[in-house]
């Protein structure tokens, strides 16, 4: 395949028979790397929720002022609910994508194509994970590097 670069035979395992490329080299890196995203994320949102809760809460006691001395969104109860549904949600999805990579299952390449692309917009550490998941697994070489090591893996 032109343009893959170099492939070294695998020499790990007896009767493997796919080469070690590019895919195999970044395939588990990239699953630890979504699982770690994942629970990064659903710590960012407990930070910013018991920040949020003593800010608009009742924190300031009895005396009740300051700039944040009432919530703003009164009239939206449901949208704290709403984003931190969202959110588990999204820290679902990439648990599912990192161990679907990391068990190199068949649908686990397009789940995780599908997951970088909804993740560009999450800036600075989301942006630079969903360029890595697509630079090792969006090219049409690394579909074929991907379906030859799910063909040659053993199932856990």
């Amino acid at each position: 395949m032109p343009g893959v670069g170099p492939q070294v035979p695998y020499a790990g395992v007896p009767g493997m028979g796919y080469v070690y490329s590019r895919v195999h080299r970044h395939i588990q890196s990239l699953s630890v790397l979504w699982i770690a995203y994942a629970v990064w994320s659903v710590f960012q949102w407990a930070i910013a929720m018991s920040f949020f809760s003593g800010a608009f809460g009742n924190y300031f006691g009895h005396w009740h002022h300051g700039p944040f001395s009432d919530f703003p969104f009164t009239h939206m109860p449901w949208i704290g609910p709403v984003i931190t549904i969202t959110l588990i949600g999204r820290a679902i999805l990439y648990v599912i994508t990192g161990i679907g990579l990391s068990r190199r299952a068949p649908w686990a390449r397009v789940l995780a194509i599908v997951t970088a692309f909804l993740t560009l917009i999450k800036l600075f550490l989301g942006t630079a994970l969903a360029i890595y998941t697509l630079w090792a697994l969006m090219p049409a070489a690394s579909g074929e590097e991907y379906r030859q090591m799910e063909s040659n893996q053993p199932l856990l």
